[in-house]
Parts: C-alpha cells; structure tokens; sequence
C-alpha cells in the first residue's frame, strides 16, 4: 500500500508521469487569460518543500520552466528516483521514454499558465485538462474524458473568502481555492490541491483509502 501511495503522490508532486495514461478529450476546459504573467516565465522555477511518507522527507527537484508559448510552458524533469527509498521497486514502471541511458528520469512536462487559472497536459493525447480558474465558485467541474471511456473528474469544494489558509514556505495567510480530482489508482482516495490567483498551485495532498496522507508546498521562485 505505502509503494502505491508514494508512486501516486511522486507522479503528481513531481508532475512527469500521469501524462503517460491514456490518452483522452477535454472538452469544455478552454481557459483564457494574460499569457504574459510572471509565474509563466522563462527561467522560473516551482520548488517542492518536500515529500513526507511515514514519517520520512525526501527532496524533489524543482521544476524550471524552459519556454513560453502564448502561455504554454514547458519543464525538464530530472531526478534520480531510487535515491526515495521506497520507489525502488517502482523504478521499473516508470516509461522507458521518460528515463536517461543510465535510467534517472529525464522528461519534459507542459502546462498552460494565465491570468485566469492553470492546465496541464498530462495524458497521451496531451489534451488540456484544467486545474483552477481563479474565478471558481464551488461546485465548478473540470473534467477530463479519458480514451478508454473513463473520465477524471476535478470538482471545485471550496473557495477562500478570507485569508485563511498558512503558506507556509512564505509565512503569510493566503485565500485559496480547492480542487479534488477522482483517483483511477488503487489505494488513492482523492488527490487535493489548493491554489491561489499570485502564486498559482501552492499545495497537493494525495489522501489514500486507508486514511493517511501526504501532502507538499508548492513555491514559484517569481511570482
């Protein structure tokens, strides 16, 4: 249970491996907006605080943006995945295409970063699929119709009208909105995130169905 926990959270805190599912449609996740914001820029980085399994932190690497295409970004992902003891077992799941010669991940990631909200593009058919507008209000879905029938589904619960949540890579209360997406893996509950409209997606919570959880802040180097 622990090793499918952790491969579900590392997947999607280090944002390298969920696009490799299958592929599908996204109709009705069209978001427009500024490109032209800084949390999009070239050279910007998004740092993990860390990753808490058990007791155990492990350090992940931050993802730095390459290049900006009227919003679109894209990222190297670049790490050593045996160095977090418990992936060891896992190593030899991970795609062949997103692995080195010597079998570190190596791969790119994209996303589309404006004014009005955060998608990425994590499936085969690298269909947008959103993760926040910053004009949500509850109830909002964002879903993602997958090829094989199936769909996953992210659902607006619920949304700041006061500072209230502790950033606490940056010490300050900020409003948020949050976001619970379905799981299609075995022993993940739900996965959460919270975002806020400066600083983007600035926390992810993987909740498993035996009640644990683990969780990670999100800080943009510019914002």
């Amino acid at each position: 249970m622990k090793k499918i926990y952790l491969f579900a959270f590392a997947c999607f805190v280090v944002l390298s491996f969920f696009f490799y599912g299958c592929g599908g449609s996204s109709g009705g996740n069209e978001l427009g907006g500024d490109t032209d914001v800084v949390l999009g820029a070239v050279g910007n980085n998004m740092t993990a605080s860390g990753l808490t399994i058990g007791g155990h932190t492990y350090a992940l690497p931050a993802i730095v943006f390459t290049s900006n295409d009227e919003g679109v970004v894209s990222a190297n992902i670049a790490f050593n995945p045996s160095a977090i003891t418990e992936m060891v077992d896992l190593v030899s799941l991970i795609p062949s295409s997103a692995k080195d010669s010597s079998g570190n991940i190596d791969t790119e990631v994209k996303f589309k970063i404006t004014s009005e909200g955060v998608q990425d593009y994590f499936n085969l058919d690298q269909e947008a699929h959103t993760l926040v507008k910053y004009d949500a209000t509850v109830g909002d879905k964002y879903e993602l119709k997958k090829s094989d029938g199936t769909t996953i589904t992210r659902t607006v619960t619920a949304v700041s009208t006061d500072d209230d949540f502790y950033y606490t890579p940056m010490g300050l209360y900020i409003k948020t909105i949050t976001v619970e997406q379905d799981s299609r893996i075995p022993g993940v509950n739900k996965i959460v995130y919270r975002a806020n409209h400066r600083f983007g997606i600035v926390y992810i919570d993987v909740v498993m169905e035996d009640g644990t959880d683990a969780a990670t802040f999100i800080t943009p180097e510019q914002y």
